[in-house]
Formats: structure tokens, sequence, C-alpha cells
């Protein structure tokens, strides 16, 4: 349910099946991809499960995408078909001329411009259509920043994507009597594969949220008696500390569950104990379809991600080759292998090659496993910037800044930030005889990309630190930051 809009699913099904038909009339066959840029919304389940029965392969994009992130991802997709909502239309619009190989686009909304298709009025076209769909097949084709370059496309089957759901709902117990109260962005592989899709799995009720707001989120909570509440470290920060938490019934919720970004135990514990709720984390990544680690509700420890999920294994390997296992209680790389781990990157074999080595993939991040099997998150191996849950590519914000004609050089990085967790900074060269101020360089990113990637803090320095073959130093910069917050 959304607002005061109810849907069964029954009625998800009849609109599903005529959608699947409208999409397969329109060219999109099996193996497609089918590219769904809304917000949290019915149209978007309608999309999502329509694409599917149609024999397509979901490529979700971020909402708060820009027109340069729209065009790079539709057309490295290739996608047939592109199903918008009407917020998001001006982007869209802005360059539908250029993704040629599109065949059909639909806007929701009352009306559409020329070339586009109303998405209601597929929805409501008789028919059906049967297409036999392997567990093999890809079903989605979510996209996930990189340290390098642009983001890549993570290949996830349908057999990852409902192993992973049994995978967690085996961890996190929920059923079909819970009621899911959706903020979390259905377009992020969290909410997609295990609150969205996952709450259909199991033919539990969800309220859906198009945007986070406190105060409907509380409203909502108590008016529909959410039983589960998965969230994210930003939203468990609200919650330990707004005043407006103590004025709303939260006593049908069972716990919290927070992932897609490290959670502070302090603001954790002042929630657990201001509301006599267990709060647990789990841990994941879009390549992961995406859990891989969740603490248990009876034993959680707030410092850790908990044990290994079900199906899956884990070890921790040393950093310099990757290949030996550590003991408990040292500190290496995650890696893990199951039944949930992508088949790889579109069109990129040899970043595949790179992750996925001997059946186990490298997660990127630094950890050490206690004796009992917990892991606890020490460092990232990666550079990407986790703000507010969302991964941010520091290559691909440095493109932006470059872009600026003032600006010779930039190098990102992740600076910590009590309520975001980390916030993009960037370090800036400017080009001799030339002049710009952080507020500018500030705005001219903001109008290129999505928000939650943009600067929020530029330092000029007088040289962005390289190494001989020309990569960016990011570690030097992360030092140079520190050096700041070191007493002296």
């Amino acid at each position: 349910m959304l607002g005061d809009r109810t849907v069964t699913y029954r009625e998800l099904d009849e609109r599903t099946d005529r959608l699947a038909a409208a999409l397969a009339r329109r060219g999109v066959k099996q193996g497609d991809r089918v590219t769904l840029f809304m917000p949290n919304s019915l149209e978007f389940v309608v999309g999502f499960y329509g694409a599917l029965k149609a024999g397509g392969v979901v490529n979700p994009i971020n909402a708060l995408s820009k027109e340069r992130e729209v065009r790079f991802q539709v057309a490295d997709a290739g996608a047939t078909a592109v199903l918008y909502h009407e917020a998001l239309a001006p982007i869209v619009d802005a360059v539908r001329g250029e993704l040629t190989g599109v065949r059909a686009f639909a806007v929701t909304g009352a009306s559409a411009p020329a070339g586009v298709e109303r998405f209601d009025d597929l929805v409501a076209e008789a028919g059906t259509v049967s297409v036999k769909t392997a567990m093999t097949d890809l079903a989605a084709l979510p996209y996930t920043s990189g340290t390098t370059g642009f983001p890549k496309g993570v290949m996830l089957t349908h057999a990852n994507l409902t192993a992973n759901q049994q995978q967690f709902f085996a961890a996190v117990p929920v059923g079909r009597d819970d009621v899911f109260l959706n903020v979390l962005p259905y377009f992020h592989i969290y909410a997609l594969n295990l609150l969205m899709a996952g709450a259909v799995s199991l033919g539990a009720t969800q309220v859906v949220m198009p945007r986070f707001d406190l105060v409907e989120y509380l409203t909502l909570a108590e008016r529909h008696r959410a039983t589960v509440c998965f969230i994210v470290p930003p939203i468990v920060l609200g919650l330990a500390m707004h005043p407006e938490v103590d004025t709303h019934d939260l006593s049908s919720v069972r716990f919290f569950f927070s992932g897609a970004a490290p959670l502070a135990p302090d603001p954790a514990r002042r929630l657990a104990k201001r509301l006599g709720k267990p709060i647990i984390q789990g841990y994941g990544l879009t390549e992961t379809s995406p859990v891989t680690h969740s603490n248990p509700v009876a034993a959680p420890i707030l410092e850790s991600i908990g044990p290994a999920v079900a199906g899956t294994e884990d070890r921790i390997v040393d950093l310099e080759s990757g290949t030996k296992t550590l003991a408990a209680g040292e500190v290496g790389e995650i890696c893990v292998r199951g039944p949930q781990v992508m088949r790889g990157y579109w069109n990129k074999p040899q970043d595949t090659a790179d992750v996925i080595r001997d059946g186990w993939f490298h997660t990127g991040d630094v950890g050490r496993k206690d004796e009992r099997g917990y892991v606890f998150i020490v460092d990232r191996k990666k550079e990407f910037i986790k703000y507010k849950g969302f991964g941010v590519g520091p290559a691909e914000v440095e493109a932006v800044l470059c872009e600026h004609p003032a600006i010779a050089d930039a190098g990102v990085i992740g600076k910590a930030d009590a309520e975001a967790g980390e916030i993009p900074k960037a370090f800036v060269q400017l080009r001799p005889n030339t002049t710009a101020t952080a507020d500018e360089i500030m705005a001219f990113v903001k109008e290129r990309i999505a928000d939650y990637k943009r600067v929020r803090e530029v330092e000029f320095i007088d040289k962005v630190p390289r190494t001989a073959s020309g990569k960016i130093l990011r570690r030097e910069l992360a030092e140079r930051e520190r050096a700041k917050t070191v007493p002296h």
C-alpha cells in the first residue's frame, strides 16, 4: 500500500501479466534489459514483475540520478525499454533522443509526450504472455559504483535472488503475517530483493514510502502496526535521538535491522534502550544479492556483522596475495562463496576475474572473524565512499570535477561524518592563472550527478598525489585528512 492506494496480490498478478504482454508486443524478448527509473511506488513493483514475466532483465536506476548517469546506464545495459516516473520525466526527456537502442518508453501519470506511452495504458492492455525462464537466466542488472571508471552492471540470476531471500529469512525471522514498512529505495539491491521482492515472496504486507520523513515514518509504523523495520544507519541515528519518537506507539515492531553501511554502536545502543527492541546488523554487497552475513536476532553483537548466512562460506585471507586463509582474530580481506554470488560484471570479464578467484568472491572489505564465526569489519580495502548507505565511486566524481574549466586535477575521498557515515570530500588542483571557489565547484558537481554523490567539502592543494603510472594516491589524501583530527 502507498498512501491511500492498496493492491492485493491477485491484482498485482493481473497487472503484471498485462504489462508483460504489452512489453512483449513492443519487442521485449527474453533476456532484454528493461530499465526502471522510479522512486518507491506501486508502479515500480508492477514494472519489476511485469518485466520479469516478459522474460526481461530488470535494470533499476537510482532515482536520484542526473541526465549523464541515466544516459550512461541505459546505453551500457543496452536496454530495449525504459519505464519511468512522471516526477523524473524531465531527466529522461532530456536524453531520450540519444537512447537510440530503446524501442519503448512509458511514463507514469496522466499524460505522455510524443514518442512515449502512458504506463497505465500498457498495464490496461488485455493479454498474457508465456515465457519459460530458467533459474540460471539473468533477472536483474543493478549497477554498483567502482573505485575506477564508471559504475558496473552486476549480473544477478533468478537463482541468486531467490537463494538470498531464503538465506536472509532463515537468519532474520519474518513471515507472511509481518508488516514491512519499506522506505529504503527499491532501486538499491537491499530493498529490491529483500524488502520489496522479499515481502512478495512471503505474501506479507508492505507499506511503501517513496522517501524518508521521520514523522511520516513513525506515523505509518503506528497506523499500520509495522512489525519489522529494515533501515540504514542515518535512520538509526534519527530514531535514537529525535524527540518525536516518544510521541508514537511502536510496540508492534519486533526488531530493527540495519544494513547497507557500517552501524555505529552508540546510536544503536541508544535506539535499543529507548524502544526496548533489538537492533541487528547485517552485511552484503550488490554482487552478493546482497546479504552474506547477519546477526541472529537472539544473539546479536552490535559491533559485528554477524556470522555468514545459511549456505554461505566465508574466510579471511591475507591482504598481500589473497590466497592464504588466516586464523581467527587475524585481520585480512573478507571472501565469500555461495549461491547468491553474482554471475559477473556486465561485459567486463577482466573485472569479474579480478574479484571472483577460485570460486571465492573477494569483497574488498577488511575484517576479522572470532572463534564463533562472528565477523567484524575493520576497514575497507576498496576506496569507494559510503554516504548514507549509498556507494559513491570516487573516480566518477573526479571525472566530473575535472570537467570544470578551472580544475587541473582532483582527488576524492570519504570523510567521516556523524550523520552520513562518510561524505565525499574533494582535493582540487587548479589550473595556472585560474580561480574558483569551493561553493562554485560544489554547485558545478551538484548539477551533473546524483545528489548523494555530490561533493560536500573542497580543499585546494598544490598538486594531487599520483603514482608513476598516474593512479591517484587516495590513501595519501586520506592520511592528510586524518592528520587534521589527530591532537598534537
